[in-house]
């Protein structure tokens, strides 16, 4: 599921010894991991050193350090982190500096804009490259979709690519994951291809359970607190994983951030969403109330604290990650419902 460019970019971790930094970063959040762990695969047998950006806040020297370290019996090394905030830009510089670098630093970030001090840094300077991972159009994820179909033997029409890609709210990662599933169920490889039938999609679908947050992720952003109670209980139910909801919801926010700077402009919003072809028609009438609801300086703040609950939820044991991720889509949907 992936381009020439962004192949390019991969390979590029074990071909560019004078790259110091491979920062991703953007809207897709799905395809930010994906790429991290593809560049990470090619780095066979290295040992992972991973990084919290709190800690590079307060010891800019440390990632430096941690890229120029060797391992203490020689072994291959790298070192992970992933950036909230302009936190790690004088820990980039250092990095940068360096003359030699033993272990390749992996970083991604979320949407950073063209003024970010970060992204002009790395996109600026010759001993770091960038990638970065926009939100999919719905024809693009349909095409990706049929692309990795293709690897594991299975032939797919573009409607049922598309309804894949819906399904699975365009997250590469999880469209990966239907796709290995119904070549398990088909029993497919390159040398024995299969053609998919849409009734058996829908029944492997049906029987791992419909995990779609996107009622919730609705619920939330309209400002319906009952609603939003329902969807929660639901969720709980089938056991839907705190973070998958929070990444959810940082890609709904992302959209209708873009969606929101065209109202801007003066474009009327149903018009914009009827002209984005990754939003389901069923979710049209949803998307326009929301962008009547949310100004993009509020987007921008949710989008914000979005990545510090991510980070939050990533810090603490998992049955309390559940009852603070529902208690911050309570106040948010609360703001949701306050703002019109």
């Amino acid at each position: 599921m992936t381009n020439a460019k962004e192949r390019g970019f991969i390979s590029a971790i074990t071909t560019r010894s004078d790259i110091r930094l491979f920062f991703i970063f953007g809207q897709d959040e799905s395809a930010i991991a994906d790429i991290a762990s593809q560049m990470a695969a090619q780095l066979v047998g290295a040992e992972r050193i991973d990084i919290d950006s709190d800690r590079i806040r307060n010891d800019p020297a440390l990632l430096a350090d941690e890229a120029s370290a060797l391992s203490l019996f020689g072994d291959k090394r790298y070192v992970r982190v992933n950036f909230r905030r302009e936190e790690a830009l004088a820990a980039v510089e250092n990095l940068l500096e360096l003359d030699s670098c033993v272990n390749p630093v992996i970083a991604t970030a979320g949407n950073l804009t063209k003024t970010s001090k970060l992204r002009k840094l790395v996109e600026s300077h010759p001993r770091a490259m960038s990638h970065i991972c926009y939100l999919p159009e719905e024809t693009d994820a349909a095409s990706a979709v049929m692309g990795y179909a293709a690897t594991v033997g299975l032939k797919l029409d573009r409607s049922l690519a598309a309804r894949i890609a819906r399904y699975t709210h365009q997250d590469r990662k999880l469209a990966q994951a239907e796709i290995e599933k119904l070549a398990l169920y088909y029993d497919a490889s390159p040398q024995r291809p299969a053609t998919v039938d849409v009734t058996i999609f829908e029944a492997l679908s049906a029987e791992t359970g419909e995990e779609n947050v996107n009622g919730l992720i609705n619920q939330i952003m309209n400002g319906d607190l009952r609603g939003t109670g329902r969807e929660l209980v639901s969720a709980h139910n089938l056991g839907v994983d705190a973070i998958r909801i929070t990444r959810a919801l940082q890609r709904r926010v992302a959209l209708l951030a873009a969606l929101r700077a065209k109202v801007d402009k003066g474009s009327n919003p149903g018009a914009v969403v009827k002209a984005t072809r990754s939003i389901f028609w069923k979710d049209a009438d949803d998307f326009v109330n929301q962008l009547g609801r949310w100004t993009s300086a509020r987007l921008v703040g949710l989008n914000g604290h979005l990545l510090d609950l991510e980070s939050k939820l990533m810090s603490v044991r998992e049955g309390l990650g559940v009852i603070i991720l529902e208690e911050e889509l309570i106040r948010i949907a609360r703001a949701a419902a306050r703002s019109r």
